[in-house]
């Protein structure tokens, strides 16, 4: 009797300790972000031809993911091709998600000059085109959107030149999430929940002699990820801008 008795007082500890850990589990998931997912497949324009894939949680020469006046921790960031669209596959099949939701915007570079931007995105589910931009610029902030995925197997984003070449062209998206709530409030009460503030950068850097220097060159691998160019004109900045976070 006292055997039994002493099982159940273990078992009821058991039980208290780890049923609230699956709430708070079960909880955290509720978004899960594209940069942290396997994709199924993926490309964008890379120098070398042989293709590239989107940056995760950063722009394409790895320095902090802003979109406009918008600091992103997370978020992917894509090159524009010439001749195809750069173009981003996830399958979601089975997982229960409703919603898809990010920030559309431009990528800043304080390394290249990527002010002459301008790109096109649009997402298909399962093959069916479900929502499409107007031209992208960084001479607007970032727009949020949220598409309806449920039921969806394969989400595929797209994302085209704005039909004036490659120049400069990263296109990116800002904190983008699938979502098993189809409520774009209760996305971003979960996000604000989340968000942390990027630290200071103590004092000035040269990101031209750490970045380009280091990898060789615009045309150099970063992060590695192929060799990708980012047009970068001889005007680069030469000292990093103090963001007001």
């Amino acid at each position: 009797m006292k055997r039994v008795l002493a099982l159940t007082a273990v078992i009821a500890v058991l039980a208290a300790l780890l049923i609230p850990s699956f709430i708070v589990f079960g909880e955290n998931e509720m978004i899960t972000f594209l940069s942290d997912m396997e994709w199924r497949n993926a490309e964008i324009y890379s120098a070398d031809g042989k293709g590239a894939v989107p940056a995760r949680d950063e722009n394409l020469t790895g320095e902090e993911l802003w979109l406009y006046d918008m600091y992103f921790e997370k978020g992917v960031c894509f090159h524009a091709m010439s001749g195809k669209n750069a173009f981003l596959e996830v399958d979601i099949e089975g997982k229960g998600y409703k919603t898809f939701y990010a920030y559309i915007g431009t990528a800043e570079s304080e390394v290249c000059d990527v002010t002459m931007a301008s790109v096109r995105f649009n997402f298909k589910a399962d093959g069916k085109s479900v929502y499409r931009t107007e031209l992208v610029t960084p001479r607007e902030r970032p727009k949020a959107v949220t598409i309806d995925v449920t039921g969806v197997s394969v989400l595929r984003i797209e994302m085209d030149d704005g039909g004036d070449g490659i120049s400069g062209d990263w296109g990116a998206l800002g904190n983008a999430l699938f979502s098993t709530s189809d409520s774009a409030q209760d996305i971003e009460a979960e996000l604000e929940k989340r968000a942390e503030k990027p630290a200071e950068t103590d004092g000035p850097v040269d990101p031209v002699k750490e970045i380009i220097e280091e990898k060789g060159g615009c045309g150099g691998t970063i992060g590695g990820l192929a060799a990708v160019t980012c047009a970068c004109a001889a005007s680069a900045v030469l000292t990093k801008k103090k963001k007001d976070h």
